[in-house]
């Protein structure tokens, strides 16, 4: 390469072999076996445009010396962190804030509209961060840099589904079982140990049934728990991993224990931590490190497949509340004043589709936060505008999806970031890679593309009929199936008790340890 290029590079790219066997057939000659070097010379032969062959998580600069041109590629679905920052005519990057918060010329300023996300919606909507002028790359983005000018251009969207298109449920079956698969067969590859998080969700645990059938080898996995009554899941891990005959490390977290790594954590983190079991995380990825270096997590299947149903399946709650708003007004103010629930009561004076969003998918509201915030902050941040416009701008480039499909687009475009972010970081801080193979791309776009009966599903008419007498957070897992395509493959190897298991999510005892 005559030493034009140079790149700095952090990820794992799973077809890299593919990759070089074709740059080999065009001529390009290798002097190392590293995916590192595919990916500059990927570069060289096909520009920015070589991120779309690329199949992993990445983040990488690559410099032309010769034009003084700089580009910054994150991966599709922002696995791999990137952060950036202007220096006058310079720009500075790096895969933590902390490195760009040391540079002697940056000043710490907090980004009070962040802040404001972070209290909502437990992660910064956008790509803004917690300090002003440090912006994070988007995933599945190219920043381009030259002569003090940053242009930024997206080489993959997240494909929406096409009205009317149903090819079945064994097809689906089939392809999404092929896909996940092929996923985990390019994941496990690796010239170090490779384990699995397994807490005994059906998630992680469809991974693990995937990678002993890929090896034929007996695994390792780890579990964390909490020694509180209801708080730790170590029964349902122990069934998954007898059933699969994987060798399991289960352990337990005192409250002493988060006590003394919480700090520590919020400094690693570079901001408040977004998930209280943050710290679980970095607790059992530093045990297990004594084992393996690379290890499989099940992220992204909750997105993807539907399993938030009290917010993915909120579109059903909002559909009544159009019904209702259509009644006589006698009507609407007699069966009002019959209502006790004040969640319900708040809910009837919702007549918009975002606002009613913004009503289940929260942990500090809007109206809630003007009670801690100064009235300085309150006028810097300006009724959250930049954010409500944010979820606006999105909602109006959706319109064309169904409500249910608009919502999950929403949670695969924003929740789902800020999970893998706090996963990449709290493993990494570890010095173990966490690998992702529910966000593999070719699996997502088939996925976000399937129809949304493959995901939510009623039980049967009737349910339906009675879950008008409910809301969703009551009614979801008792009268649907949330992830109902995926419990279907898992059924095939997993035992009921954990292909049909309701989701727990990974709950910690806060509230326990800090009432004594």
């Amino acid at each position: 390469l005559c030493g034009r290029y140079v790149i700095t590079y952090n990820g794992e790219i799973y077809n890299f072999e593919e990759v070089r066997e074709q740059l080999r057939q065009l001529g390009h000659r290798f002097r190392t076996n590293s995916d590192t070097e595919v990916v500059l010379q990927a570069f060289v032969e096909w520009g920015p445009d070589s991120a779309r062959k690329l199949n992993g998580i990445f983040a990488y600069g690559v410099l032309d010396r010769t034009e003084r041109r700089l580009w910054l590629i994150r991966d599709r679905l922002g696995v791999k962190p990137l952060y950036y920052t202007r220096m006058g005519q310079q720009i500075v990057f790096a895969s933590e804030m902390k490195s760009l918060t040391a540079h002697p010329r940056f000043i710490r300023r907090a980004n009070l509209c962040a802040v404001s996300s972070y209290l909502t919606f437990r992660t910064v909507v956008g790509h803004s961060t917690v300090y002003e002028g440090i912006e994070s790359l988007p995933p599945g983005s190219c920043l381009t840099y030259c002569n003090g000018d940053i242009r930024i251009e997206p080489y993959w969207h997240l494909p929406h589904p096409v009205a009317g298109e149903d090819h079945g449920e064994d097809y689906y079956l089939a392809r999404a079982g092929e896909l996940l698969r092929a996923a985990v067969t390019r994941q496990m590859i690796s010239d170090v140990p490779v384990g699995a998080y397994l807490s005994g969700g059906v998630d992680s645990s469809i991974l693990v049934a995937l990678m002993r059938e890929v090896t034929g080898k007996t695994l390792k996995t780890y579990s964390i728990g909490f020694d509180a009554d209801g708080y730790d899941e170590s029964a349902f891990a122990k069934i998954a991993s007898r059933h699969i005959g994987s060798d399991h490390r289960h352990l337990v977290l005192s409250a002493d224990e988060y006590r003394d790594e919480l700090e520590t954590q919020i400094r690693h983190r570079d901001q408040p931590l977004s998930i209280p079991h943050e710290v679980a995380l970095n607790v059992l990825s530093k045990d297990l490190k004594q084992d393996v270096t690379v290890c499989l997590s099940g992220e992204g299947a909750d997105e993807l497949f539907g399993g938030y149903g009290r917010v993915q399946g909120s579109p059903f709650d909002f559909a009544r509340l159009r019904l209702f708003h259509r009644l006589p007004r006698p009507v609407k103010s007699c069966l009002a004043s019959r209502v006790r629930d004040p969640d319900i009561k708040a809910r009837l004076e919702i007549t918009q589709e975002l606002d009613h969003f913004f009503h289940v998918y929260n942990w500090w509201s809007f109206e809630d936060k003007q009670s801690v915030l100064t009235e300085e902050a309150k006028a810097r941040i300006d009724g959250d505008a930049a954010l409500r416009g944010h979820f606006v701008d999105m909602f109006a480039r959706l319109k064309d999806l169904s409500p249910y499909d608009r919502i999950l687009h929403v949670f695969e475009t924003t929740h789902l970031p800020n999970l893998l972010d706090r996963l990449d970081m709290q493993s990494m801080a570890a010095s173990v890679e966490a690998r992702v193979p529910f966000t593999d791309h070719e699996l997502v776009e088939f996925i976000t593309a399937m129809p949304i009966h493959y995901k939510i599903r009623w039980k049967s008419p009737l349910s339906m009929l009675r879950a008008c007498f409910y809301k969703t957070a009551e009614f979801s897992e008792r009268f649907d199936t949330t992830k109902y395509l995926l419990r279907r493959m898992a059924d095939a190897k997993l035992p009921p008790s954990i292909s049909r298991r309701k989701k727990l999510g990974f709950p910690v005892p806060l509230d326990n340890w800090l009432a004594h």
